[in-house]
């Protein structure tokens, strides 16, 4: 509820402020005298557009600030509070300011923190709907008639429902595509590929430095050949070899070890030389005959040593790196053969949410249609007794289950997570016109009548808690006007309502009375407002019947008054309509 407005250069408004309380408060005045820039005001506050018009003229900026009473019990407003970080003051109350500057930049706040311009519309759409010709009306908007359907029909529980089975659906879904993808399958692929080309090497630890090795004597047998048979022929087979010398020399000495037994080590010395000397002789022919006899696999080494090398290349650097990687593969391998499984499952589950989903969405369809004849026929009736008798208005519920739809594999889109409607409120105005949105009906006087009367059938099912309506009475005479001040009555019963009328018939039904009118002083204009009471309202309804407020006049707006308040007694009795 807006308990305060405070306008500073806006526009004819050098400073103003208002206090605001709930029921019928009416602004009357004369033509020019700034009425409607105090619904352009409050447009600012819900984020309407801002022009560098507004900004009065020799003022650098100008604000405007509104103190709302936040409804404990608005979940919604709650959420968008909670989404911004932003707190009620302690009070309770929420203070929305908007200030436009002359080099037509706007900053908006809320609670004194600057927000976005975006965040003050969000938050509007719980405090306040303004209904005027110029600005927009938050009704027209196709969420917001599909939310006002639902609330009148009771719906919004089984929504939820379908909301959260809905999501499930979309969590599932996700998982099982994550399962069944490409990606998934290449992985595998992959992973299969990888594994079976490491195991296929057959690698054993430290391979590759061994068969190195064994490349470089591959690659030089015939020196190993000519150096062993070189060494060999030195130590055994020529002439004058050393096994032969060592043979003599030890010949010697058995000649002379009979004289002195001191020489017998040293025999024994030349006889075991002579003995290691031909066996190092027999090994290294032995090793130029196996290197001679292995000359033919040095292909062989470079082919394995390029497989190796190829290996690291792809897993390493080293091989212990290249079975590390292939043991890692080996294990995400059997977890992805465990999770077919579950695949299996999460399809069956699919199945069933779906079948759940789709049940939910027809039957929120079937009470949606139902419920909109039943608010068709109430918004006529009211459309009846406001005087628009050729007016029709009509709820429009148009199924498509490709609408804002999600995938359920392997089936098609399912619903959105308001089911497969698309809501939209119609009206016609004259005899033999079709049905058009709400949105596309020329007349602000007709279209603030059709929220009028749409407010006035669904008093428990909106639950905004402030309305204003701006130039209601354009169009309508003394005869339907005292109707339409019944059901601003009515409507206010139970909520804020701020009326702009021109209408005495209307104004009389005012639970408060505000006088705007204009002053000039040093030559510029001023707007300003009076509170009415008593005689002086007395005398602005008289005015407002004609040019002077004289004796009969005066008696008639007694009249009017008196009228007034025996019809809100009366229908405070017998209830809404």
């Amino acid at each position: 509820m807006l308990v305060e407005l405070n306008v500073r250069n806006l526009a004819v408004i050098e400073e103003l402020r208002m206090e605001f309380k709930p029921g019928l408060t009416i602004l009357t005045g004369e033509e020019g005298a700034g009425k409607s820039l105090l619904a352009d005001a409050l447009c600012l506050l819900m984020g309407g557009r801002a022009s560098t018009a507004l900004v009065r003229n020799g003022a650098r900026a100008a604000m405007v600030e509104g103190v709302f009473e936040a409804s404990a019990g608005d979940a919604g407003l709650a959420t968008v509070l909670q989404e911004a970080g932003i707190e009620l003051e302690a009070d309770g109350s929420l203070i929305l300011a908007r200030e436009l500057r002359e080099n037509g930049r706007s900053i908006a706040r809320v609670n004194g923190r600057a927000v976005p311009a975006s965040l003050l519309q969000e938050l509007g759409q719980h405090l306040m709907d303004i209904h005027s010709q110029l600005e927009h009306v938050s009704l027209l908007s196709p969420q917001r008639q599909l939310d006002i359907l639902d609330s009148y029909a009771g719906l919004l529980d089984r929504r939820t429902v379908l909301k959260n089975r809905l999501g499930d659906l979309r969590g599932k879904t996700r998982e099982l595509s994550a399962l069944t993808d490409r990606s998934g399958v290449r992985r595998r692929e992959l992973l299969e590929y990888q594994v079976a080309e490491v195991d296929g090497a057959s690698i054993t630890p430290g391979e590759d430095e061994a068969l190195e090795h064994e490349r470089q004597i591959l690659q030089r047998v015939l020196t190993l050949q000519e150096g062993c048979h070189a060494a060999c022929n030195s130590l055994y087979l020529d002439d004058s070899s050393a096994a032969g010398l060592v043979h003599e020399a030890a010949k010697a000495l058995r000649g002379i070890v009979s004289i002195d037994a001191a020489l017998s080590p040293h025999l024994e010395a030349l006889e075991s030389a002579a003995a290691e000397i031909e066996e190092t002789a027999r090994d290294l022919r032995s090793y130029a005959q196996a290197v001679e006899s292995r000359s033919d696999q040095l292909e062989h080494v470079e082919k394995r040593l390029e497989l190796l090398r190829h290996l690291k290349s792809k897993y390493g650097p080293t091989l212990g790196d290249v079975v590390s990687f292939a043991d890692q593969a080996r294990q995400e391998l059997e977890s992805l053969a465990s999770l077919d499984e579950r695949q299996v499952h999460l399809e069956e589950e699919c199945h069933v949410l779906e079948r759940e989903v789709r049940q939910l969405a027809k039957e929120l369809s079937e009470a949606r249609r139902e419920s909109a004849r039943t608010l068709s026929d109430l918004v006529n009736g009211e459309l009846s007794d406001l005087g628009m008798t050729w007016a029709k208005f009509d709820v429009s519920v148009i199924s498509d289950e490709s609408h804002d739809g999600v995938a359920a594999s392997p089936g098609k889109p399912v619903c959105g997570q308001y089911g497969i409607d698309r809501v939209e409120f119609l009206g016609a105005t004259n005899p033999g016109e079709p049905l058009r949105p709400l949105a596309d009906i020329a007349s602000g006087g007709e279209t603030c009548r059709f929220m009028l009367a749409l407010k006035s059938a669904l008093r428990q099912a909106d639950p905004v808690p402030t309305l204003l309506f701006d130039e209601i009475d354009s169009g309508i005479g003394g005869r339907h006007a005292h109707i339409v001040g019944r059901k601003l009555a009515a409507l206010a019963r139970d909520r804020q309502v701020i009326c702009i009328t021109h209408l005495p018939q209307i104004a009389c039904f005012g639970q408060d009375h505000y006088r705007v009118s204009k002053e000039v002083s040093s030559g510029r204009a001023s707007t300003r407002t009076e509170h009415l009471e008593g005689n002086s309202r007395l005398e602005e309804l008289a005015a407002m019947l004609g040019s002077h407020a004289d004796g009969p006049l005066l008696d008639t707006a007694h009249d009017l008054l008196s009228h007034a308040e025996h019809d809100e007694t009366e229908c405070a009795a017998v209830g809404p309509r």
